[in-house]
């Protein structure tokens, strides 16, 4: 079988594989060394339905319990600092393509800019329309429909939604009529080549296929913008709300028979995945709880050394548009 790789057209090799925590499937990555960009294997006109069940939104679109979505709330103001520390100043228009919920897209707009959003998902959308206002979120699975908005900004963002995409081309040219010369574009995906994926391999939490469809690393990246008039200004491997996580559950996989278990652990009852044997849930949960305070420790350490070397578990690029 040959896989062509979507940004350079030349055939490319099989490198591992990845087994969805939601349906137990497997699906083979292959990656191409000219670009540095790896995609997960589908068939044409293959079904994402299956694999996006109603507990992996979760209840009103929350899929983790209480303290981790309260994480998940403070890392999306830190989000919007960041953003707001790029223009320091208000009227400033945004584009959140995946927006989820929309609470980053609340943050900024108390703080004067006008904001809009995308989004996939009816749960996630319908909650940021209340929550932002029904005029300022579009609800599509088709990134076409990018075109119908008929507005240029001054900064988009990409948060974990660049790896969803199976043409990762088309939506930089959609990406590139929308954003004003000299506006920004903030993109965070996994770090294909951090060094957590490296220890863990093929169970590497933010592998995560058939979802994330492409993989990037840091040269990818460059490899995908090289033909626009983009340029990457500021770039990071270091991430509070993936990072330590993602390294601590690679450690945990080394040591605990179902994979991910942590992940399971943390999410709401109404968004688990799929069971597993009752030794096999016993024995995780014992190993989970022995190992939990001695491997996050050394993972903090693990996650520092490896953002020092530019290994960290995600990736956060700016890139500058110019004239």
């Amino acid at each position: 079988m040959t896989v062509v790789c979507d940004i350079c057209l030349n055939s490319i090799n099989l490198h591992s594989s990845n087994t969805d925590l939601f349906t137990n499937k497997k699906f083979n990555i292959y990656f191409c060394k000219k670009c540095s960009i790896a995609k997960t294997y589908l068939p044409k006109e293959f079904n994402f339905k299956e694999h996006y069940p109603p507990n992996y939104y979760g209840q009103d679109g929350k899929k983790f319990n209480s303290i981790v979505e309260l994480i998940v709330l403070c890392s999306r103001f830190l989000r919007s600092i960041f953003c707001y520390q790029l223009f320091n100043k208000e009227n400033i228009k945004l584009l959140d393509i995946g927006c989820g919920r929309g609470h980053f897209l609340g943050f900024l707009k108390k703080k004067g800019w006008f904001v809009y959003g995308t989004e996939s998902s009816e749960i996630s959308g319908s909650i940021a329309k209340k929550k932002i206002g029904s005029q300022s979120i579009l609800i599509s699975q088709n990134l076409d429909d990018l075109k119908k908005i008929d507005i240029t900004f001054d900064i988009i963002t990409l948060w974990h939604v660049l790896e969803h995409i199976e043409q990762p081309k088309k939506i930089i040219s959609l990406i590139d009529k929308k954003l004003a010369n000299n506006g920004y574009l903030v993109i965070e995906v996994p770090n294909f080549n951090s060094i957590q994926h490296l220890i863990n391999k093929n169970n590497w939490i933010h592998l995560d296929c058939p979802r994330h469809v492409t993989h990037f690393s840091k040269e990818g990246l460059l490899n995908l913008f090289g033909d626009k008039q983009f340029k990457i200004v500021k770039s990071s491997t270091f991430s509070l709300e993936f990072g330590f996580y993602g390294m601590l559950q690679s450690l945990l996989n080394l040591f605990v028979p179902a994979p991910n278990y942590l992940f399971s652990l943390i999410r709401k009852k109404n968004a688990k995945l799929q069971k597993v044997s009752m030794i096999k849930n016993y024995l995780s949960m014992f190993l989970t709880v022995i190992l939990f305070i001695p491997l996050s420790f050394i993972s903090i350490i693990f996650e520092i050394i490896s953002i020092i070397f530019k290994r960290g578990g995600i990736l956060r690029v700016v890139i500058k548009k110019y004239n």
